[in-house]
């Protein structure tokens, strides 16, 4: 049920600061505060795709959540038709079945969530410019790539956390390429902090240890 709920919430969380298609091995630009429309529906419909293709409830029952929330009207596309298929991959299992039943009801929370990303911490910025969001799905055995500028003598943070899926890893390289600090614990809550000797472009490696693909955020201060 944790896992279920903390994923509403990220994906909640999401579409207030952004929504990017999942990529191998290809830098992501950090996204601004406020995701389009268009960057919405993309979310709606990888989630569908994916859930569609690989029997995955919890896929179908976010995708549905969204959707409910957004109050779109697809032609193709409804809470009704993904619930019905979340179900018939659920198995009976009693956490999926009753996160289906809530989003029927209009019950579920997306802003109901025991997590923190920086916890209560508080810190000046360390990017140049603003804190950097980002939501993504990663797949399997795969790395997403970020670069980001962040500012000389100031500290740094950048914080990772999945769903619980799968194990993730964080790297941290400067703008020649070596390796300034990593987090390899086994899970995909991650956190890497330094202090960058000069202003310049970092560059923001997430790996994903896991058989299956995993949904994460990622966060500067």
């Amino acid at each position: 049920m944790k896992r279920l709920v903390l994923l509403t919430a990220l994906l909640y969380v999401a579409l207030t600061t952004c929504a990017q298609d999942y990529l191998n091995e290809e830098d992501k630009e950090p996204a601004g505060p406020i995701p389009s429309k268009v960057e919405e529906l993309r979310l709606i419909y990888s989630l569908s795709k994916y859930g569609h293709k690989n029997k995955d409830a919890i896929s179908l029952i976010t995708a549905a959540q969204i959707l409910k929330q957004s109050k779109y009207r697809l032609p193709d596309l409804t809470v009704e038709k993904l619930l019905d298929e979340a179900k018939t991959y659920a198995n009976g299992d009693d956490d999926l079945l009753s996160q289906i039943k809530k989003t029927e009801d209009g019950t579920f929370n997306p802003n109901k969530s025991d997590h923190n990303i920086i916890g209560e911490r508080t810190y000046e910025h360390g990017a140049v410019g603003e804190q950097k969001y980002s939501l993504d799905m990663i797949n399997a055995y795969s790395t997403d790539t970020y670069k980001i500028r962040f500012k000389e003598n100031q500290k740094a943070i950048v914080h990772v956390n999945g769903v619980g899926l799968t194990d993730i890893d964080l790297y941290i390289y400067d703008s020649n390429d070596n390796l300034i600090t990593s987090d390899t614990s086994d899970s995909d809550n991650c956190e890497c902090t330094w202090i960058p000797k000069w202003t310049g472009i970092f560059t923001i490696r997430i790996k994903n240890r896991g058989s299956m693909y995993n949904l994460y955020y990622m966060q500067t201060n």
